[in-house]
């Protein structure tokens, strides 16, 4: 502390002083030179941002702030930024330095780790920066969730191994507005201060960059957007230009082709129609090759054997989307599986593959990729869905138009088959047979060169050929034995077991036929049998049976199964109209026969009819001469009493008693009147005999249905308890008195009496015979009834007014076996000799020809009831 080392102390504070100034001055300019370097950084992600031109380009710009971060002396191994991070779950972009990333973009769900517990914390004490540490435990709970749940798992191993190695995890994570920026790295070395502050302010710039990304995204979906419309407005353009089914087909190849423009192109896609009952799906599929070819294919799978299969055909019902996975072998099985059906190509080298199932009510759309489609893609496949479901609807249409018409034509050319056979009368006639038959074939739209008919003689072992040439006309009609040649052998062998038969022939087989028919003077020559100077290289014969022999069809190929059952079709529309021609000579013959019964029925019938009368007229008797006694008897009885009133009345004018003879000239005048009345009662009943024994005017005249059914009634009784005395019965009636006939005949209904009392008389007597025979067998705890009622039906409106008769027993009924027999003429249940049979079947013919109805309502052992309706008008 002496002077001196004050003095020296001064001069070397004036050095340090020059020395400190330099340091600020270095400082000064090392700070300007960092911050210049900071703006360059910043600057030159800025330029990125604003060179994007599409929003995948974000993750260039973080990988450029990644590179500037670490020119500015960041440790730095990962950087992210995440869309959704005031979430629970996180939605990234990912960039690792110096390592590829797969994905570069991830979804993680939420988990409670302190990764999102801590972010979350933060965001609600409202804080715009955080940074965290975590130890290696930590860090690997989190890295277990990210390859167990998330895209991540298809993260090279290499790179998991390294993260699991590390000690712990260090980030810092800046909170913006639209996204969170965070860089991290795997030595858990905390960022210092100025890094976060630094981190700040690329945050800021980062925030411009992804506003512009927000602006890119909305132009490139507004793009896609159009991009998408116009491919689905091709598929419905498509569609809605289908002229026929078959162009399904080529509706799928522009589905298949628009999701290659999309940048969707799958391993195979296409449109599966599903049938409930069948579980039968029909493909319309186009496949992508492992060469890289397209190949169409078109088949029909069953949705069964397999879990996948099973899995579309339940979701379908469900109406669900469904995705299946194959990994491995399972994709060798699966094809393997479905190749028995339909001809997949191998796809044996694919790891995985991704099955996408969308459904509409009659099947769906199906792709298969191989890779995980984006949830953007499935929104394409759901509304390429939705237009193929219109498709499928267009092309439903176009096949029901398409099979109503084949129904057309296919019945047009059976009612000419019938037609133009039912013409023929002549066996020259069956000469019009082949080109009928190649007329009808070509209608059908069957592809063949020849044709003809053959017809089997069984009991002759003859086959009658009619053959046509190639161009349609007749050429000949053969007559050969049933085993000129092994295929007629063969073919009749066939027919017998009702079978289609087909044989190919080579060239030289058809010669050799050809020169059998030569020689059997069959034909002429065998170039007018083969049409030309050449046969044919090869033949194909379709021999089709029906009932009377096989129709036959040569084409250069078999036939599909849907082409024979259209000539199955015409070959039995040909055997019924020829079975009319076969049968038309017999069918004269049995026309005469028939004319000689029918003369001979009518001429029985009229005998039988008048039997009937004379049956019924002769139940009548006893009752009319019962009803006929009751009047002749006050007849008599009062002229016996008037003689004697007579004497009186003389003696009494003779004594002078003027008013005693009046008196007695007044009971007199009574008398006669009584007499007068029943002589009047008497000759309305030999009236109504002679109505009933005399043919039907066929006239209706307003009849009194009450007093008709009444009179019926009592002479039916009566006639039977004249010819068994032993009969009885008890007589119920309830007649509606509105149908009963006043003096100015009011009430009365126009029918034929005559006709109408015989159909009352026929069920009265009926009734009784029911109550009787059932008298006999039940003894006398049975009380035999039978009822008549009359009533007016009350009309529906518009109808006409009608009137109800009821004849009701409680007989054994009619059984249910011989119900419908009842009204048939000829049919009866008495025992022969006792009934014509003609007596329900007459009465049904006369209501009939009132327009009225006749019914029976029974049920056996306890009665029947029969009611006639008739209109009044």
């Amino acid at each position: 502390h002496v002077p001196e080392m004050h003095d020296i102390f001064k001069r070397f504070a004036k050095v340090f002083e020059q020395t400190y100034t330099r340091f600020l001055d270095l400082q000064k300019a090392e700070a300007q030179a960092r911050e210049s370097q900071i703006e360059a950084a910043l600057e030159r992600v800025r330029s990125h941002s604003m060179a994007m031109h599409k929003s995948s380009d974000l993750l260039d710009v973080i990988s450029v702030l990644s590179d500037q971060l670490q020119q500015l002396g960041f440790k730095i191994d990962s950087a992210h930024f995440n869309t959704t991070y005031r979430e629970k779950d996180w939605h990234l972009w990912l960039y690792n330095t110096g390592t590829p990333m797969y994905p570069d973009q991830i979804h993680i769900p939420y988990f409670d780790h302190p990764f999102f517990n801590l972010t979350l914390e933060s965001l609600a004490k409202g804080s715009d920066f955080n940074s965290f540490v975590f130890n290696k435990e930590v860090k690997d709970a989190f890295l277990d969730h990210l390859y167990s749940n998330t895209l991540a798992k298809n993260t090279p191993e290499e790179r998991k191994k390294y993260r699991y190695s590390k000690p712990g995890f260090a980030w810092s994570v800046v909170y913006l507005k639209n996204t969170s920026l965070t860089i991290a790295n795997y030595d858990t070395e905390p960022y210092t201060e100025e890094q976060n502050a630094i981190l700040r302010r690329f945050g800021n710039a980062f925030e411009q960059s992804y506003a512009r990304f927000l602006d890119l995204q909305k132009a490139e979906a507004q793009t896609r957007e159009a991009q998408i419309e116009t491919s689905l407005e091709r598929v419905r353009s498509k569609a809605m230009s289908m002229h026929s089914s078959g162009d399904l087909a080529e509706t799928i190849k522009i589905f298949y082709h628009e999701m290659g423009l999309l940048s969707v192109t799958p391993r195979r896609c296409g449109v599966g129609i599903l049938d409930k009952e069948t579980h039968i799906a029909e493909l319309s599929t186009m496949n992508t090759t492992e060469q890289g070819n397209s190949i169409e294919i078109i088949g029909k799978l069953k949705m069964a054997g397999h879990p996948v299969l099973e899995g579309v055909y339940d979701n379908w019902i469900a109406q669900q989307e469904y995705h299946p996975v194959l990994r491995g072998n399972e994709i060798t099985a699966y094809y393997q599986l479905i190749k028995s059906e339909v001809e997949f190509p191998e796809y044996s080298h694919d790891v995985i593959q991704y099955g996408y199932f969308f459904f509409f009510n009659e099947g769906g759309v199906y792709t298969w990729t191989g890779q995980e489609l984006a949830e953007d893609e499935l929104k394409i496949y759901r509304r390429f869905t939705s237009v193929l479901s219109l498709t499928y609807k267009r092309y439903k249409d176009l096949k029901d138009a398409e099979a109503r018409t084949q129904i057309a034509v296919k019945e047009a050319s059976l009612d000419r088959v019938r037609a133009e056979i039912a013409s023929m009368r002549t066996a020259e006639d069956l000469q019009r047979i082949t080109p009928l038959v190649w007329r009808e074939l070509t209608a059908l739209g069957v592809p063949f060169f020849r044709c003809g008919v053959f017809i089997v003689d069984e009991e002759k072992q003859k086959i009658h050929f009619y053959l046509s040439t190639p161009d349609g006309k007749s050429l000949a009609a053969l007559n050969l034995d049933a085993d000129t040649t092994d295929i007629i052998s063969n073919a009749t062998a066939h027919w017998r077991e009702q079978k289609v038969y087909i044989s190919h022939w080579s060239k030289a087989q058809f010669l050799e036929f050809a020169q059998n028919l030569v020689s059997q003077g069959q034909i002429q020559n065998v170039n007018t049998y083969q049409g030309g100077e050449e046969a044919p290289e090869s033949l194909t014969l379709q021999f089709v049976p029906f009932i009377q022999g096989m129709m036959y069809v040569g084409s250069a190929e078999d036939l599909s199964t849907a082409q024979i059952e259209l000539v199955q079709a015409l070959a039995e529309a040909f055997s019924t109209a020829y079975a009319r021609y076969e049968d038309f000579t017999k069918l004269e013959a049995a026309n005469q026969q028939i004319e000689s019964a029918l003369k001979d029925l009518r001429a029985t019938q009229t005998q039988l009819i008048q039997s009937e009368k004379m049956a019924s007229l002769g139940e009548l008797t006893a009752g009319i001469a019962h009803e006929i006694q009751n009047p002749l008897n006050f007849v008599n009885n009062f002229s016996e009493v008037s003689t004697e009133l007579v004497d009186e009345m003389n003696e009494a004018l003779a004594k002078g008693n003027t008013e005693e003879a009046q008196q007695i000239a007044e009971d007199l005048k009574q008398n006669l009147e009584k007499i007068n009345h029943h002589g009047k009662r008497a000759g309305d009943i030999v009236k109504g005999m002679l109505q009933h024994s005399r043919s039907s005017t066929g006239t209706k005249e307003p009849t009194d249905i009450n007093a008709l059914a009444d009179e019926y009634f009592r002479l039916a009784y009566h006639g039977l308890r004249a010819k068994d005395k032993s009969f009885n019965a008890t007589m119920v009636t309830d007649f509606d008195q509105s149908l009963s006939a006043d003096e100015a005949g009011i009430g009365k209904i126009n029918i034929i009496p005559q006709d109408i009392g015989r159909v009352i008389l026929n069920l009265i007597t009926n009734a009784f015979y029911a109550v009787t025979e059932k008298k006999k067998q039940m003894g006398d705890g049975y009380e035999p009834t039978v009822s008549v009622i009359t009533k007016r039906i009350v009309p529906l409106p518009g109808g006409p007014q009608g009137v109800e008769v009821r004849v009701t027993d409680n007989g054994n009924g009619i059984p249910q076996k011989v119900l419908g027999k009842i009204f048939q003429p000829f049919f009866t249940t008495k025992p022969t000799g006792q009934g014509t049979g003609l007596g329900l079947s007459l009465s049904y013919d006369i209501v009939k020809a009132h327009g009225g109805e006749l019914k029976v309502e029974t049920k056996e052992g306890e009665g029947c009831e029969f009611t006639i309706l008739l209109s009044v008008v």
